[in-house]
């Protein structure tokens, strides 16, 4: 029995509606991936190979003879999804993943085929923070039409990245190399990111914890005296949205992030935008000595610690979108255009020649522009991470 494509089953209609260069009333048979109906995307989560997943191909009507489909991956259409979606994935290297057949039988009487899996058999050649994908594509069909929208489904390879945090408390740091770069102070755009697990959070007058930043000028704390302790709000002068909405847990590793994108001052949590203000086109001064300067764990002249751990600190001199975001919580690209300082926080060393005096331990700045982090304790407590 033939249908019409208002009739075929599942989330696709409207989109091959669209696609097809047909009458949207003209009758026809479809082969599509039974996954993709749902999502274009299938998560696979890799930590120590093999590991795999399934998918299957489905016919809009019961088979009345064997439709044998012929299946492909797709290389090539990496890069326009990474376009349109706001992704960043790279193909999985080669001789890293098998399919256990390229050929999918629908067999005359039903209308899906047995499952083909998708095994990623080595991670040795995957570089650290980078997400893969295998785009597995339907090639052809032997008695009936492909539907566009449903063609291809990306199976994307998330592993975890494995690391270290460092404790802040007292043991708070400071970037003195900040106050002597008069370049930074007058920049259009600012992000400061990180991970961090709060394990208490203040509770006396004014109830801040501190993040990173300078205080007045450009800072990512929780808490204020106008709002919950638990509630991440980023500082400007008299610009200072909160995200009330998303009240944060102790225990609990959050992805933090403020941009200042020269028309607004906006804060995201774990990828997601939560809220934000407009400004007026003002400047920011990350060399200004305010209070101390930029600190990572503390504020207002070294105080208001943050009682819990900090990893993947960064400070960019552009405004991150959301897609990159949410792409990058767990590791960049030292080299990324734009990355001011990155402190990875998965480890210390004790001061040295060169370095400033006075401190007890100094974090690296993993871009090499020499924005080191140094540490008040000589010896500070650190804890294992792995992220997905």
């Amino acid at each position: 029995m033939k249908i019409r494509l208002i009739h075929i089953a599942g989330s696709f209609v409207l989109a091959a509606m669209a696609a097809a260069c047909t009458n949207p009333f003209e009758p026809y048979d479809a082969i599509y991936i039974t996954e993709a109906q749902e999502s274009m995307e299938v998560s696979l989560t890799v930590d120590t190979p093999p590991a795999g997943t399934t998918f299957t191909v489905s016919s809009s009507v019961q088979a009345s003879e064997d439709v044998t489909v012929t299946l492909e991956v797709r290389p090539d259409l990496i890069e326009s999804y990474n376009s349109k979606y706001g992704k960043n994935y790279q193909m999985a290297p080669e001789g890293s993943y098998s399919l256990s057949s390229y050929n999918a039988v629908i067999e005359a009487g039903y209308n899906t085929s047995d499952a083909i899996e998708v095994d990623v058999t080595s991670i040795d050649e995957f570089a650290e923070g980078t997400t893969y994908c295998i785009p597995v594509s339907i090639s052809s069909a032997s008695s009936m039409k492909v539907l566009e929208p449903s063609r291809t489904l990306f199976v994307v390879l998330k592993t975890p990245v494995v690391s270290k945090a460092i404790y802040l408390g007292s043991n708070k740091y400071e970037i003195p190399a900040f106050q002597e770069d008069a370049t930074l102070s007058a920049l259009r755009q600012v992000t400061l990111e990180a991970r961090v697990y709060v394990e208490r959070f203040q509770s006396s007058d004014p109830y801040i914890s501190s993040i990173m930043g300078i205080e007045g000028v450009c800072g990512v704390r929780f808490g204020d005296v106008k709002i919950d302790p638990n509630v991440v709000q980023i500082c400007h002068d008299s610009y200072q949205p909160a995200a009330t909405a998303a009240p944060c847990s102790t225990n609990t590793w959050y992805h933090i992030a403020a941009v200042w994108t020269g028309t607004t001052w906006d804060i995201y949590i774990d990828g997601r935008y939560i809220t934000g203000t407009t400004t007026a086109g003002e400047t920011i001064d990350l060399s200004s000595d305010n209070s101390g300067g930029f600190y990572l764990g503390a504020s207002y002249g070294g105080g208001r610690y943050l009682y819990g751990y900090i990893a993947e600190a960064r400070v960019w001199t552009r405004a991150l979108s959301q897609s990159e975001i949410a792409n990058n919580m767990n590791y960049v690209d030292p080299a990324s255009e734009g990355l001011l300082a990155y402190w990875r926080m998965n480890a210390w060393e004790t001061p040295g020649e060169g370095d400033y005096t006075g401190y007890g331990n100094v974090v690296r700045d993993e871009t090499g522009h020499g924005y080191d982090a140094y540490g008040t304790s000589s010896s500070p407590t650190m804890m294992d991470t792995k992220w997905n």
